[in-house]
């Protein structure tokens, strides 16, 4: 085995394994090398665009586009996207909207899976956006179903802002919507993300019992539709992607 390559790929782990970054000191010293050799390696995965600086933070490193751009390869033949495109087409055409599936990235949601339906007036968000977890459906329904411990982390780490009039603006506030959507089992983004857009959202569930995706239906806001038989019915179509991916509903 090439021991530079294995080097690189472990150094490539490393960061990929730390949440909030890690300098290149961190890196050598869990490497156990010396910090100019670490400083080639990182600086050639730094070019490349395998790695990138963390935003306002130029000393610590986190994954880049590229590494992205390999996963979202790995994406389109992963299981979640695989299930999702089998549940979801029928509801988007019944109701004449877009679907989309998304995943969590730090305080950010990334949409994996989309599908537009033939009628649908709305196809907006290419594969691989990044969006405020929370502003959007996808990212309230994932945040409501986390472990308590990791919601707050998550919680105290976003920085709010008016995106649009109707925005969630505080911790406050988004807590007792993230009750809400528990309660009712769905999620709702209404003028939140854009002012044209409504969508509703469910929690995609692992064999573990672990919330791993979110996926929603995005359609022009038209204030006099009720989208609540929408969210119920996404709602089992979330449960049987869940399912499908191992998760067993406590009885």
């Amino acid at each position: 085995m090439n021991r530079t390559v294995e080097r690189a790929f472990s150094i490539l782990q490393l960061i990929a394994d730390s949440k909030h970054g890690i300098t290149l000191q961190e890196i050598a010293n869990e490497m156990g090398m010396a910090k100019s050799s670490a400083f080639v390696i990182v600086q050639t995965l730094l070019e490349l665009g395998y790695i990138s600086t963390v935003q306002n933070n130029n000393k610590k490193y986190c994954l880049g586009v590229e590494t992205f751009s390999l996963g979202m390869k790995y994406v389109n033949d992963m299981s979640l996207v695989r299930q999702c495109s089998i549940h979801l087409p029928p509801i988007a055409e019944k109701y004449n909207k877009t679907a989309f599936v998304a995943v969590l990235n730090g305080s950010k949601i990334v949409y994996v899976y989309k599908y537009v339906a033939k009628n649908a007036k709305l196809a907006s968000c290419a594969l691989g956006t990044r969006k405020d977890v929370y502003a959007t459906s996808l990212g309230k329904a994932i945040l409501a179903f986390m472990p308590s411990g990791e919601q707050r982390e998550l919680l105290d780490k976003i920085q709010f802002q008016a995106l649009m009039q109707y925005t969630i603006t505080s911790k406050e506030k988004l807590v007792k919507e993230l009750e809400r959507t528990r309660e009712r089992g769905y999620s709702v983004d209404v003028r939140e993300l854009e002012d044209i857009t409504s969508c509703c959202g469910a929690p995609v569930f692992d064999y573990s019992g672990q919330v791993v995706a979110a996926v929603s239906l995005s359609d022009i806001y038209n204030e006099n539709l009720d989208d609540e038989e929408v969210a119920e019915e996404l709602k089992e179509v979330a449960m049987n992607i869940s399912k499908d991916l191992g998760y067993l509903p406590k009885s």
